[in-house]
């Protein structure tokens, strides 16, 4: 039997985390994704809003390697980003960057350049669904190139310079804000989704930069 909603103000908090997790393990078992481990349930509601765009999508399951991928539309490597921010507008500076770890081993950085799809999303807390989803897509993709191997440059010089002071190299990541991928691929070539509705990308941006999306209210 399907474990049925229960509107109760006087569950404790026990029922209540046992009700919640019940429920999320009916979500676990048609997804196969730990929905818990490492924000999981984000890159889950976040396909869910881009097979709109990408209809064949799947997430990888598993940590390692792609986020997801369609090849039934062209799409072999996608990458996913999310963030939150406690912001009551939406605002570009609130959307979390697009960040690559492990830029000190050579592997990890040449595979960057094999995405075909980037996405991010903002999610506001607690909330299961994100309220904007931006996506690069493929046509547009290799705009991002020469600021990524930029990116990778500096960050080697830095690496090599901490290793011959015997410091270690510290976080060994890259990222690319928001505002970068705006300025390289421009707002007219981005998928933009607001609520889980598809947003026309001149429209989406001129309520962002106008800060007309409210959140966490």
């Amino acid at each position: 039997m399907k474990t049925q909603v229960i509107s109760n103000s006087n569950l404790n908090i026990k029922e209540k985390l046992e009700l919640a997790f019940s429920l999320m393990k009916e979500v676990v078992d048609i997804t196969g994704v730990n929905l818990i481990d490492n924000y999981s349930y984000r890159e889950v509601t976040a396909l869910e809003i881009l097979k709109d765009f990408i209809p064949s999508i799947k997430k990888t399951i598993g940590r390692a390697g792609d986020d997801a991928s369609a090849p039934n539309d062209g799409y072999f490597h996608i990458e996913k980003k999310s963030g939150t921010n406690k912001n009551k507008k939406l605002t570009m500076s609130c959307f979390p960057k697009m960040e690559f770890d492990k830029q000190n081993d050579p592997a990890r950085r040449e595979y960057i350049f094999k995405y075909d799809g980037l996405s991010l999303s903002f999610f506001e807390y607690y909330k299961p669904f994100p309220t904007a989803v931006i996506f690069v897509p493929k046509e547009q993709i290799k705009k991002l190139h020469p600021l990524i191997k930029q990116k990778q440059l500096e960050a080697i010089s830095i690496f090599e310079s901490r290793t011959k002071l015997g410091k270690n190299i510290g976080r060994d990541s890259i990222s690319i804000s928001l505002k970068e991928i705006v300025e390289l691929i421009k707002i007219e070539n981005l998928i933009c989704y607001l609520h889980g509705s598809r947003l026309d990308s001149i429209t989406f941006f001129n309520k962002l930069n106008n800060e007309e999306i409210l959140i966490n209210q």
